[in-house]
């Protein structure tokens, strides 16, 4: 009953200019994400790339599709052919370009699964569900061949007439289907300091973004808070916003700019689509806030002022946690500490900033 796991890494990505797989998202490669994401399949992880720059940059073993030019698609046959081969019950595919997919939706496919069909999960979009993270049985080799024979290369198509068991989408899966086509779908990167309130963060998020500006960087920033209020009621924009209803509100004049907006039925701003969209230009961002972001975070914790860490030390490498900042950097964990109150806090916190998103 297991499953090959099998990342798609051989496309073309001709509308993103360059292997999409090598991108970096907040200093790790596209084709990362995906590996983790399949790590709980049965059978282990492997990855079609076409590609010899992928292929050799890949830890895990890699093929290239055994009919070239096809698309998903004969990616798809290429992967049934593979997991056949090693006796899989099947092939759990993933596409490279969704590094957000996470194992939440793995995990689901997974427990779902029975060898009988195609499991997929709900997700906006044409087909209903997504055709690149499915699980797909070997028995429907033949099937996806004969369709390659007679020219058809809608992997979506091809899924769907399988008559697909469709698992509904969670709530902390709104954004995990989103895909990477151009440069632009990447924010820039970004690390979040988060703690507890007088943890001391925001002291620790000015050092560091000044430090970070001193080495030539181009900082920009984000802070998560709540009833945020940039105009005093009557005034003329807040009448474009809550007489008007106007979506967003930018707000300028000789001393800066303001942008105000809602998030709609969405909930908590995501942090990553705000830097897409309003921080695109930043060479990277530092955050205040937004721990239940999927970024890198550095976490500030003060035992002076809360007795607990804003993180369970027992999730903190799962929530992104790379390095803590802390009153006590000698008390155990699972991540590098620096002392709070050491004068050189914000020099070593950049090196560790700089050498997490650009390997330096």
């Amino acid at each position: 009953m297991s499953l090959l796991g099998v990342l798609f890494a051989g496309g073309g990505s001709r509308r993103f200019g360059a292997p999409k797989a090598l991108a970096r998202l907040h200093g790790r490669p596209l084709w990362a994400f995906g590996v983790d994401a399949l790590r709980p399949c049965g059978r282990g992880v492997v990855a079609l790339a076409n590609d010899p720059a992928v292929a050799r940059a890949l830890p895990v073993e890699t093929r290239s599709d055994v009919r070239q030019g096809q698309g998903p698609m004969g990616g798809l046959e290429t992967a049934l052919l593979w997991a056949q081969e090693t006796s899989s019950a099947g092939a759990l595919i993933l596409g490279c370009d969704m590094p957000w997919v996470g194992q939440g939706p793995v995990t689901a496919i997974l427990e779902e699964w029975d060898a009988e069909g195609v499991v997929s999960v709900e997700a906006d979009g044409r087909w209903g569900f997504e055709p690149l993270c499915s699980a797909v049985p070997t028995s429907a080799l033949e099937e996806v061949s004969r369709r390659l024979d007679e020219g058809a290369l809608e992997l979506g198509g091809a899924l769907s007439a399988m008559g697909p068991r469709i698992l509904p989408s969670r709530a902390d899966w709104s954004d995990a289907f989103r895909s990477v086509n151009r440069p632009s779908d990447l924010p820039p990167p970004t690390v979040a300091v988060v703690g507890n309130k007088k943890s001391g963060k925001t002291t620790v998020a000015v050092a560091l973004i000044a430090e970070l500006e001193r080495r030539g960087r181009r900082v920009m920033s984000a802070k998560h808070g709540h009833h945020f209020r940039l105009d005093a009621e009557g005034t003329d924009s807040w009448r474009h916003r809550h007489e008007g209803r106007a979506e967003r509100v930018l707000l300028a004049g000789p001393e800066g700019f303001a942008l105000q907006g809602s998030w709609g039925d969405a909930g908590e701003p995501d942090l990553e689509v705000l830097g897409c969209s309003h921080l695109a230009g930043a060479e990277l961002i530092i955050a205040e806030g937004f721990r239940t972001s999927r970024v890198p975070k550095v976490e500030v914790w003060r035992r002076r002022a809360q007795p607990e860490p804003a993180i369970d030390p027992d999730r903190t490498v799962e929530a992104g946690v790379f390095v803590r900042v802390t009153d006590e950097p000698d008390a155990m964990s699972p991540v590098p500490t620096l002392d709070a109150d050491a004068q050189d806090l914000a020099a070593q916190l950049a090196d560790l900033v700089e050498a997490r998103l650009f390997g330096s």
